[in-house]
């Protein structure tokens, strides 16, 4: 049968040409050309700004010398150095340079190379005057084929740089492509500098392969495991007969200009391309080993002009000798293509940076526009990787720093703030991709002084089960805080800390919807507080008459519960149960305008339950409407006044598991869970934010938490989970905590039938 075209000669034909200099350039350049035939050298400060030669790609700007950058990018390469306490990035050629190389401290402001003194006797002019030129002239001499372009020669991809050392000497090297001949076909060279940001001189050929359109997008993989340094790279394949594969062979630095294939040493065969998502593309490889030690293969996929193009990722075998690939795909292999606001993200390369930490640098397309120039361009993203529970996950948001002070409590809203499903608070409308971080921006709706919020969240469209974790940014955590399956709408209420930009991040194991309500605030300037009450029911549609369709009930709330006259707030687990079809409850202050959020949204005859903290109207009371009839019941967990207990936020901590510690909870067992001390909350704290979860339900039936010191009789609970057999259900509540004698620093759970329990702590109240 007879293949299809080769994907990478796509992609060469569709790669952006170089563009001709205009007249007014070609004019400046003779005349640099007569000044540097008169003096023999160029100042590089000589010239006015409205004299520059600008010569660039469709929008891509000139890559100005000492000026912060932040347009077209493509293919990067990032490095660290330790010397210079810098990082370094290279991209295939753009604005006006072969290969522009530009710094960073911080991987967010990048600032383009100034430029260097050449020597009057430099044999290696770059075409177009630019002295911040990484590589300045990246053929060798004697090099016979060009492009035709007088600006640009020679056609260059990827650059990739890394530090070599041999017998006590090191330099710096770049590996790129370079196209040979006329049909398209490529080779790899090298070239060496003293400095990470060069120049990179005595370019030289190292490998060409037996393909006909040869290899591209060189990468250095310096692996500590063993101590040897691998070239990996790309076979471009054979049009009609097979497609794209990678390859990586060790490479030894024989002199401070040249390195050399090991003595020995031949060519691992790591992956080919294949169907589905890559269409026949993997291009862009870079490697490393993640946490359990395996040499990790990333790699680009698709067309690099189409939001398809994405980030693979293989796990390989031993680095020796195969007939067939080392490398497995993890899944179908794809593991992010987009992200809030980005699209088309790949031509990557992973790097150690600072302290060893890992990164990954992609390019990416605008979220929203044409993938193609010059509408669009491919610009600079590096994030973190992280290892979760669920996989691999990519942030560059910053996470919250230092100790946050303690906090009151201001209600707001409800409001929402977020929708994916119709682009409120994002750039589409598009569900979040497995694994993907969303970052939600609050600072219009916080202030200054704002520590933490309260946030209803909703997942919907689920297309596999998986779970949700809200945070601080930075490090995600290793703890849930709702869990969804597919075809259902799951809720949970959760306080999390603000980074220092008032920001949240979002993290979902699997592609879902993300509904996002604000409902408060702590904010560290506000005396107004929280003040638990031991859980107690105040209202149960079951024993009287269930609330009808398109129906509101009147919760009257102050004088009951511990709450007294002139709360502003309360805290409550509101349950639907017994439903006649999927729908939602509501609640809100009575006398005010319904909201247009959720609160519960449940399934027919199925129970469904969820945390609220709901504003009390000035006769005390909530109202809670149902979009179907259902049956209703209220547990107030606390109230907002005044003064009370200001919150401690910290990192969601998960300082209790049944799964690793007690196993299966019993039907009617009590549980007591230590939660302050150590990695917890503070000693002496009166009550605990936390978030429970029960998996692996065995039966029907409901979770109850409360202070140790005051366990209520068995048949008399408050339930803050109503479970189905098998299911995963999280809820977020307050629950006092006992203060002194053995039940100090503690809260007691009890399931009605057996299950597994979890507590992630999330804060505590002094």
């Amino acid at each position: 049968m007879t293949k299809p075209p080769s994907a990478p000669l796509q992609r060469l034909l569709r790669r952006p040409p170089h563009l001709g200099r205009t007249f007014a350039g070609l004019l400046f350049a003779l005349v640099v050309i007569l000044v540097v035939a008169a003096v023999g050298e160029v100042s590089a400060g000589a010239l006015t700004d409205a004299q520059q030669f600008r010569p660039s790609f469709v929008g891509a700007p000139y890559f100005a010398p000492g000026q912060v950058y932040t347009q077209n990018f493509p293919d990067p390469d990032v490095v660290w150095d330790e010397a210079t306490q810098k990082y370094y990035a290279f991209s295939t050629t753009t604005g006006g340079v072969y290969v522009p190389v530009m710094s960073s401290r911080d991987l967010v402001t990048w600032t383009a190379r100034s430029n260097y003194s050449p020597d009057p006797n430099w044999q290696y002019v770059n075409p177009n005057w630019q002295f911040h030129d990484a590589l300045p002239d990246p053929s060798p001499a004697g090099s016979t084929w060009t492009s035709g372009d007088k600006n640009f020669p020679d056609q260059l991809w990827a650059p990739s740089v890394a530090k070599l050392s041999v017998n006590g000497s090191s330099a710096w090297f770049m590996f790129y492509a370079l196209r040979v001949d006329d049909f398209g076909r490529h080779c790899i060279f090298y070239a060496s500098s003293q400095a990470p940001d060069g120049p990179y001189l005595a370019p030289q050929q190292i490998w060409c392969g037996d393909s006909p359109l040869g290899v591209i997008d060189p990468y250095v993989f310096a692996d500590s495991a063993t101590g040897k340094t691998w070239l990996v790279w790309e076979d471009q394949g054979k049009p009609g007969s097979y497609w794209a594969s990678i390859f990586a062979k060790e490479i030894v630095m024989t002199s401070r200009q040249t390195v050399a294939f090991a003595p020995g040493s031949v060519p691992i065969y790591l992956l080919q391309a294949a169907g589905g998502w890559e269409r026949g593309v993997t291009e862009n490889p870079s490697m490393a080993r993640l946490s359990d030690g395996v040499p990790t293969l990333f790699y680009s996929g698709a067309f690099w002009d189409s939001e398809d193009y994405s980030l693979g990722m293989a796990k390989c075998g031993p680095l020796q000798f195969s007939w067939t690939p080392i490398c497995t795909r993890v899944g179908s292999g794809q593991v992010m293509s987009r992200r809030q606001g980005k699209t088309g993200i790949g031509g990557s390369s992973v790097f150690r940076g600072a302290g060893n930490v890992l990164y990954v640098a992609n390019h990416y397309w605008e979220e929203g526009l044409d993938p193609s120039y010059p509408g669009n361009q491919r610009r600079l993203v590096v994030d973190r990787i992280f290892e979760t529970p669920g996989g691999l996950t990519f942030s560059n948001e910053p996470g919250a720093t230092g100790v946050a002070a303690a906090s009151g409590y201001v209600p707001v809203g409800p409001t929402r703030v977020l929708d994916t499903r119709s682009a409120l608070g994002t750039s589409s409308t598009r569900s979040l991709q497995p694994g993907e971080v969303f970052v939600l921006d609050l600072s219009k709706q916080t202030t200054a002084t704002t520590t933490s919020v309260t946030l209803n969240v909703t997942v919907d469209g689920a297309t596999n089960s998986g779970y949700l974790a809200a945070y601080a940014c930075g490090d995600p955590p290793m703890t849930s805080t709702l869990n969804y399956v597919p075809g259902a709408v799951s809720t949970n209420l959760v306080t999390v800390r603000l980074n220092a930009s008032r920001k949240v991040c979002f993290y979902s194991q699997s592609s879902t919807h993300l509904i996002v309500d604000l409902q408060g605030q702590y904010d560290s300037s506000v005396s107004a507080a929280i003040t638990p009450v031991t859980p107690t029911r105040i209202l149960d549609t079951r024993q009287s008459t269930a609330v009808s369709a398109n129906s509101q009930v009147q919760v009257p709330i102050t004088g009951r519960a511990g709450v007294p006259v002139g709360a502003s707030a309360v805290l409550v687990s509101i349950t639907a149960d017994g439903a006649s079809g999927s729908g939602y409850l509501t609640a809100w202050q009575c006398g005010g305008t319904r909201p247009t959020v959720s609160n519960v949204n449940y399934q027919s005859k199925l129970p469904s339950g969820n945390g609220a903290i709901i504003p009390l109207s000035p006769g005390g009371s909530i109202c809670i409407y149902s979009l179907l009839r259902t049956n209703v019941i209220v547990d107030v967990f606390g109230y907002v006044g005044s003064s009370g207990q200001r919150l401690n936020i910290s990192t969601p901590t998960r300082v209790f598991d049944s799964r690793s510690s007690i196993g299966l909870v019993s039907g009617g067992q009590t549980v007591p869970v230590q939660v302050t001390g150590a990695g917890k909350a503070a000693v002496g704290s009166s009550a605990v934010e936390v978030n429970i979860t029960a998996t692996d339900a065995r039966n029907s039936g409901w979770v109850s938490v409360f202070p140790c010191s005051n366990p209520p009789a068995p048949g008399s609970e408050t339930s803050v989970l109503n479970l189905v057999t098998g299911q995963t259900k999280a809820a977020h509540v307050v629950v006092p905590v006992g203060r002194s004698g053995p039940d100090a620093g503690k809260i007691c759970l009890r399931a009605q039938n057996a299950t597994q329990l979890i507590v992630d702590l999330s804060g505590g109240y002094s």
